[in-house]
């Protein structure tokens, strides 16, 4: 288990199921990740399962994010594409239920997933797609040390229009600095 100042990132479990499922399926959390279409139960059950496998072939590294003192389940994030010769990842983030935005956990979930990839996985740059209405992913990516590096235009569809897709990135040497001052 990694310890944040407010979270715990742990493995996902099929016990988290339940918790997954109560929220992960709503439109609202839906529209900010790649596909909006719900997960069946036993698609969502697949995917813990599968976690487990990426994780022991050292390819992508799910967990679940949990309140750090209640062990209240918040969310999920992970490290994935990961490129063991460039030393390189995608980073993505979903913090469930509406009631937990933006009480700061996302913001400390990303710098305990930044210091995971980077100090365990020896990571040199950790990247993440956002859509362009999600300002307030985008705000927090900034606060913990992303830059937008490009911008595909009109790259994804979602709610009867196209929308812009930003990539930002941080590199290893970028987040020490700022870990340091």
């Amino acid at each position: 288990m990694f310890e944040g100042e407010f979270v715990n990132l742990r493995s996902v479990e099929l016990s988290d199921l339940d918790a997954i499922l109560e929220n992960f399926n709503k439109l609202k959390l839906r529209k900010f990740l790649s596909r909006p279409i719900p997960f069946a139960r036993d698609e969502e059950a697949d995917w813990i399962r599968n976690t487990w496998v990426r994780r022991k072939q050292g390819n992508e590294y799910q967990f679940a994010i949990e309140h750090k003192d209640t062990k209240k389940f918040l969310g999920t994030a992970g490290l994935f594409g990961i490129d063991k010769i460039s030393k390189t990842a995608e980073l993505g983030i979903a913090i469930h239920a509406e009631k937990n935005w933006g009480k700061g956990y996302g913001t400390d979930t990303m710098r305990v997933l930044l210091m995971f990839g980077f100090n365990y996985l020896n990571l040199n740059r950790i990247q993440l797609r956002v859509f362009e209405f999600n300002e307030r992913a985008i705000k927090t990516y900034k606060k913990v040390g992303f830059t937008q590096v490009g911008k595909h235009r009109q790259e994804h569809f979602t709610d009867g229009k196209y929308v812009d897709v930003i990539y930002m990135d941080i590199l290893k040497s970028e987040w020490e600095k700022q870990v340091s001052s």
